[in-house]
């Protein structure tokens, strides 16, 4: 083989692992609305705002992150409210947009997931509206559209305490409420509105928002990610495994221990992409890391453990 056909082999092979990991994160974010927030604070894709006597937790204006209860790692999102009567409030979950994202979703349910840390009735929980306009509830905005309010309560009942719940609602549920059709698969907005004033300050920790359909059942185990291993740099790790074609595969999940006993998750990679990157922040660090492939609904296969330290200068 000559030099020139040798590189015009590379330059194939790295073309077509680029297009396979493309493939991946496209596959993954034509369906997924949120995940988790890259800042700790308030989530930058998100708004909050209320009027009269009532009440919703904002950081900023934005939906402030929880960090200590989350499905998703490392955060989640908490909508903190109080309904009282002559006001409302409003707590907007946004498309997170970037340049080449395709347009549509695919899929006929919205899911996500929510965790009550009091229990919540049926009947006190709010209600959401969609919207296609990227600016929130434009009315004028062509081809932009927004729905009815739709009672949350309808779809999950009364919500237990200490226990994450998922919550799914057909799409075609959802019917126009302005002068244009609304189109549930340009979705760009979820928005929880106030409901039933009842004068109490409820909490709903929620997280993993998604368009889709229904997985079909599987009694098959996951198998675990193979080979993990990580390299300690300066103040981070990188963590590597071997890549995995499985299209039941939803996510990875990382788990990080510090005394090579309790792991704790810290983050998420998406299918197609198998490395992720640990900031510790200082060197000197030894850590311990574990990898499980979840399937969309949460069924994992877990890695044994990688060992590894952050270099000493």
């Amino acid at each position: 083989m000559t030099i020139r056909n040798r590189v015009w082999l590379l330059v194939f092979g790295v073309l077509s692992i680029g297009s396979i990991a493309a493939s991946g994160n496209t596959e993954y974010y034509r369906h997924v609305i949120f995940d988790n927030s890259l800042t700790s604070d308030g989530y930058f894709y998100s708004s909050a705002m209320a009027n009269g006597g009532s009440f919703i937790e904002q950081s900023n204006s934005r939906l402030p992150v929880a960090t200590k209860t989350f499905l998703t790692p490392p955060n989640s999102l908490r909508i903190n409210w109080r309904s009282e009567k002559g006001g409302g409030w409003e707590a907007e979950v946004r498309v997170m947009n970037y340049r080449n994202r395709f347009p549509e979703f695919l899929g006929h349910n919205l899911y996500f997931w929510c965790f009550a840390t009091q229990p919540i009735a049926a009947a006190d929980l709010p209600s959401i509206v969609l919207s296609t306009s990227r600016e929130g509830l434009q009315v004028a905005e062509f081809p932009a559209s927004f729905t009815d309010p739709l009672w949350m309560g309808k779809f999950v009942g009364d919500i237990p305490a200490g226990r994450w719940i998922q919550i799914r609602i057909p799409l075609n549920e959802f019917h126009s409420a302005s002068i244009y059709e609304f189109r549930p698969l340009d979705l760009q907005n979820v928005i929880f509105h106030q409901g039933r004033a009842d004068s109490v300050q409820h909490t709903l920790i929620v997280d993993e928002f998604r368009v889709g359909d229904d997985p079909p059942s599987s009694s098959a185990a996951l198998s675990t990610p193979q080979n993990v291993h990580a390299t300690g740099y300066d103040r981070h790790i990188e963590v590597h495994w071997d890549p995995v074609s499985d299209p039941g595969v939803g996510r990875y999940v990382i788990y990080r221990s510090l005394d090579s006993r309790n792991f704790e998750p810290i983050g998420i990679q998406i299918p197609g992409n198998n490395r992720f990157t640990d900031f510790v922040g200082k060197p000197g660090v030894t850590a311990s890391y574990k990898v499980a492939r979840y399937r969309i609904q949460a069924v994992a296969a877990l890695t044994g453990g990688e060992r590894v330290h952050t270099r000493l200068q």
